[in-house]
């Protein structure tokens, strides 16, 4: 009898290590308007510099503060990663520090509350990176077919849905209003379900509606070739490092993919913005 309890409690404290050792990453994805310049089509024009919206962004943080994420990956490529390490530092040592941008005005601030060692992490990934064989192939093909394209839109020019136009109002509209409302009322509406599955559609599937010259299916995945670049940047990072809570601070226009990137992925557990935001 004695024996088989110690048996019983051998293998339960194994199951509970195991267990422990199983447990999932939790991953928040925040969709963002780019506060600085931009060359992304759907422009948001705010000054989040001025006191009024620093108080806001204020709470904003004190929001994202409260998930307490160990990572605070940003949409920044990781050449770029020891310039934002840089700018951690100055800003511990410089709170008066001012910089126009997403990256530092919620991922550096908040990684600074959070009393980050490192500050955020950069994972992003443009189609004219040229960092491996693969990479080189692709940017040569992709100069390609926009040349291709080029050459044909002088003979007949690309014709879209009427779909397309109108979920391009509906964006181009938010985007306008978005300098009026409070910094959290505008996170909250550009990380709602309607706002990210219309940017998806604007950016990726859109090209698919008609695709008059037939290369719509290449723009498609054009663009979501960077998502999957990003999407690897994040998982490796995860994998690696085994953070218990992440945060991805990303463009509106990426989230829906990388969402349905994560969400699948067995090591992690999606958690939903609006339990912190709202």
């Amino acid at each position: 009898m004695k024996y088989s309890k110690v048996l019983l409690l051998i293998l339960s404290l194994i199951f509970s290590v195991y267990a422990t050792g199983q447990e999932k990453t939790k991953v928040l994805l925040l969709g963002t308007y780019h506060f600085g310049a931009t060359s992304d089509k759907n422009k948001v024009s705010d000054d989040v510099l001025n006191p009024k919206k620093q108080a806001e962004l204020n709470l904003l943080l004190k929001k994202l503060k409260a998930y307490n994420p160990e990572k605070i990956y940003v949409e920044n490529q990781p050449n770029r990663q020891q310039y934002w390490d840089s700018i951690f530092v100055a800003y511990q040592d410089d709170k008066a520090l001012k910089i126009k941008n997403e990256i530092f005005q919620i991922g550096i601030k908040l990684a600074e509350n959070l009393k980050f060692k490192t500050g955020v992490t950069c994972v992003d990934w443009q189609q004219d990176s040229e960092n491996s064989y693969n990479e080189k192939a692709y940017v040569e093909y992709r100069n390609k077919i926009n040349l291709y394209q080029n050459s044909l839109e002088t003979q007949k020019p690309s014709v879209f849905s009427i779909h397309d136009k109108q979920i391009g109002i509906k964006i181009q509209n938010i985007n306008i209003e978005i300098p009026k409302m409070t910094m959290v009322d505008a996170f909250i509406k550009i990380n709602s379900k309607s706002y990210l599955n219309n940017i998806f559609y604007a950016n990726i599937t859109s090209f698919l509606d008609i695709d008059s010259n037939q290369n719509g299916v290449f723009y498609a995945h054009d663009n979501m070739i960077r998502n999957t670049n990003i999407y690897k940047n994040i998982i490796q990072d995860i994998l690696k490092n085994n953070p218990k809570k992440a945060l991805v601070l990303y463009g509106a226009g990426h989230i829906r993919a990388l969402k349905d990137y994560l969400e699948c992925h067995p090591s992690i557990e999606i958690i939903e913005v609006d339990q912190y935001l709202n």
